[in-house]
C-alpha cells in the first residue's frame, strides 16, 4: 500500500512541474492595423469623399400662362385689339372659333327677266309698303332676282310672302340660308405670375353693347385653326 501512495504523490508532483513549466499559454497575436483598409459601403449611402446628392426636385413649370382676350364680333376688331396689346408690350396671336349655325330665310322674287323689269318691281313692292327689298346683282348662270325681305324666324318670312302675293299677285321663293357665326380672340402668353391683361381700349367706343373677357387659351386640338400672325399694323 505505502509503495502505491508513494508513486501517486511522484505522479502529482511531476503533473505539477509539467503544467508550470511545459503547458504555458502562448501569448494572444498583435493586433493588426485595418485603417488602410476601406471599409464596406451600403448601397443607400454615398461613396467617401464624395458630397451627398442632392434630393430630386420636381420639374420646372412651363414659364408663361395663355390667356385670351374676346370674343371679337369680326378679323378687324380682333387685328385693332392685337395691334394694340402689341403696343403695351406683348406679344398677341389671333384666331377664330366656330359659333353656332344661324339660320334666316331670305324671301326673293325669281326669274326677272331684265333690269328694266326688276326697277318696276321695286316700285310695285314700294307702294305696297315695303321699304327693305332690292335688286340683286346677276351673276353669270343665274336668274335675276328681287329680295324682298330676310328674316330670322319664317313665319316672318311667310307672312311677307303672304304680303307679296296678294299685293303683286307674285308668288316669292322662300328659301333657307346656313351661316356660321364665328367669333375671333387674341391669345396672349403672359411673362410672369402676376401679370395681367388689361381689355381698356381693346374696344373702339362705336361698338355697343359689346363686352370682352379674359380667360385662360382652350386646350391645343387637331381640329382647332392655327393661329395667324398679328400684322404689322392696324387696319383702318
Amino acid at each position: 500500500m505505502r509503495p502505491l501512495i508513494i508513486i501517486l504523490v511522484l505522479a502529482n508532483l511531476a503533473f505539477a512541474a509539467w503544467a508550470l513549466l511545459v503547458d504555458r499559454p502562448q501569448a494572444p497575436p498583435a493586433a493588426r492595423d485595418i485603417s488602410h483598409l476601406q471599409s464596406l459601403v451600403l448601397a443607400s449611402e454615398p461613396l467617401p469623399g464624395t458630397a451627398p446628392s442632392a434630393a430630386p426636385t420636381a420639374a420646372t413649370a412651363p414659364s408663361g400662362r395663355c390667356v385670351t382676350v374676346g370674343p371679337f364680333s369680326d378679323l378687324v376688331l380682333s387685328a385693332a385689339a392685337a395691334t394694340l396689346l402689341q403696343t403695351r408690350g406683348f406679344t398677341p396671336t389671333q384666331r377664330d372659333e366656330p359659333g353656332q349655325d344661324l339660320v334666316s330665310y331670305w324671301v326673293y322674287l325669281d326669274n326677272v327677266p331684265s333690269d328694266a323689269a326688276a326697277n318696276r318691281l321695286l316700285l310695285e313692292l314700294r307702294a305696297i309698303g315695303l321699304t327693305d327689298v332690292h335688286t340683286m346683282p346677276a351673276t353669270s348662270g343665274e336668274p335675276r332676282r328681287v329680295s324682298v325681305g330676310l328674316f330670322t324666324e319664317r313665319g316672318g318670312a311667310e307672312r311677307r310672302a303672304r304680303a307679296v302675293k296678294i299685293g303683286l299677285d307674285a308668288t316669292p321663293v322662300i328659301t333657307e340660308q346656313h351661316n356660321s357665326q364665328a367669333s375671333y380672340w387674341v391669345d396672349v402668353t403672359l411673362s410672369s405670375p402676376g401679370e395681367a391683361v388689361s381689355t381698356e381700349g381693346l374696344l373702339p367706343p362705336a361698338v355697343k353693347g359689346g363686352h370682352l373677357g379674359v380667360r385662360d387659351c382652350p386646350p391645343p386640338s387637331g381640329s382647332a385653326p392655327a393661329k395667324a400672325p398679328v400684322a404689322g399694323a392696324a387696319p383702318q
